[in-house]
């Protein structure tokens, strides 16, 4: 027999002998809005700290670094058409970030929106918990799309280890996607999730004739 019902605490119910249920309502909503978002911080963080980064970023020496590791070492040694696979010239490029890199990510993210959503709690008269399910969501969210975007980032760059993913019409779309990227860094700024893209105007296709580049190993 179910006590009472609380759509806004991590449980979401409890019933007569304490027993805290899952919200999987709030959780799933979060993680659907979560990913949504990905796309925007995605996005901006590849933008404003990997290519178009403002000066004044740029003269902290970690900013810096990350900067010319990805504009500098990355689109030079992955440049298409003829590199944009791993082959002996870019074969010891790092492609993805340090783990120590992701964890801050998707910790300071979450930490960003548990400050948000509780405002808007406190607000609305609403209790603030340690653990609330829109924000549980959210930190899933960010969380399996940072493992997505890296994990694919590097398939798309090293895809003899991968073929039987690449010959699929998803990771196609993905990677003409990410190949226009290479060829014109100002454009499709998002690798996973092109939302952000879309909003911003920076989505563009992949010229058809270029195609047989970025689906060589699809085959």
């Amino acid at each position: 027999m179910i006590e009472h019902i609380d759509l806004y605490t991590y449980g979401g119910w409890n019933d007569k002998r304490g027993k805290i249920l899952v919200n999987w309502a709030g959780i799933s909503a979060g993680f659907a809005a979560g990913v949504a978002l990905g796309s925007f911080m995605e996005y901006g963080i590849h933008k404003y700290f990997l290519h178009s980064t403002p000066k004044h970023l740029r003269k902290i020496k970690y900013v810096k670094g990350m900067w010319h590791g990805h504009v500098v070492s990355h689109h030079s040694n992955y440049a298409p058409d003829d590199h944009y696979t791993r082959d002996d010239t870019n074969k010891n490029e790092v492609l993805t970030f340090s783990w120590y890199e992701g964890f801050l990510i998707v910790a300071s993210a979450t930490a960003v929106v548990y400050g948000i959503d509780a405002s808007i709690r406190m607000m609305l008269g609403i209790s603030v918990a340690l653990l609330m399910p829109e924000v549980i969501g959210f930190g899933l969210a960010f969380a399996a799309y940072y493992a997505a975007y890296e994990w694919l980032h590097a398939v798309m760059h090293v895809p003899n280890k991968w073929r039987w993913i690449c010959s699929t019409g998803i990771m196609k779309v993905i990677n003409r996607h990410h190949y226009q990227h290479h060829l014109n860094p100002s454009t499709n700024l998002n690798v996973i999730l092109p939302l952000a893209d879309y909003v911003f105007g920076t989505k563009q296709q992949l010229p058809k004739e270029k195609y047989i580049y970025a689906d060589a190993f699809s085959h």
